[in-house]
């Protein structure tokens, strides 16, 4: 259970187990706690009363950074920053990071296509917050970001919900690459995005 207030309750006695490698969608009106779910999976807040697991241990007990290192998270609300193409699917790991991981990134959420069209390909600089880009090239080099990370929780908050149809087509494809052996939450609007899940939860007013 969760509530902003003790006068407030956003979740009333949450149950749900989700499988290794299961994909889940959440699904329902504005205001009735799917974003909240999110949050207290990456502990942004900590339930107001029960626990949250993953493999059985509490997420309380593991570092804060240890847990993220191990959430891929992309959003509708892309971030990118004043560097290079790179850079930004690297995320502060550009040292670290083999090209091949980030070609391989690119190349599996369709990034590729525009990348190599640019003048110096991946290491074109894209300006502040990418402004040289199109919404639907700023998304797939969200999820090319999230695929070079590599990790085993993948969240997805209305990830195509600003895109068109044809350029959704494009990201989705990409998200369907990348959701592979990992275990996936999305919440999402439009049913093509939720479709393909294994199992669908709907929240009403906090209550599954």
């Amino acid at each position: 259970s969760f509530g902003y207030s003790k006068e407030s309750s956003v979740l009333n006695g949450i149950n749900l187990d989700i499988k290794s490698g299961e994909t889940i969608a959440l699904v329902g009106s504005t205001g009735s706690g799917k974003t909240t779910v999110i949050q207290l999976i990456t502990r942004f807040y900590n339930p107001t009363s029960g626990s949250i697991t993953i493999d059985g241990v509490d997420i309380n007990d593991f570092e804060i950074d240890s847990l993220r290192s191990q959430i891929a998270f992309v959003d509708q609300n892309v971030r990118l920053f004043n560097d290079t193409v790179k850079g930004n699917i690297a995320l502060g790991q550009t040292d670290s990071m083999s090209d091949e991981k980030i070609q391989h990134a690119a190349k599996v959420s369709n990034a590729t296509q525009f990348i190599e069209k640019m003048d110096n390909q991946f290491d074109t600089e894209i300006g502040e917050d990418g402004t040289k880009l199109s919404g639907g090239q700023r998304q797939r080099l969200a999820i090319a970001r999230a695929i070079a990370k590599d990790s085993p929780i993948l969240i997805l908050d209305e990830a195509t919900s600003a895109l068109d149809s044809a350029t959704e087509k494009q990201v989705q494809a990409a998200i369907d690459e990348m959701q592979k052996n990992r275990t996936t939450i999305i919440i999402a609007h439009r049913l093509s995005t939720i479709q393909k899940a294994d199992r669908i939860i709907v929240l009403r007013q906090g209550n599954i």
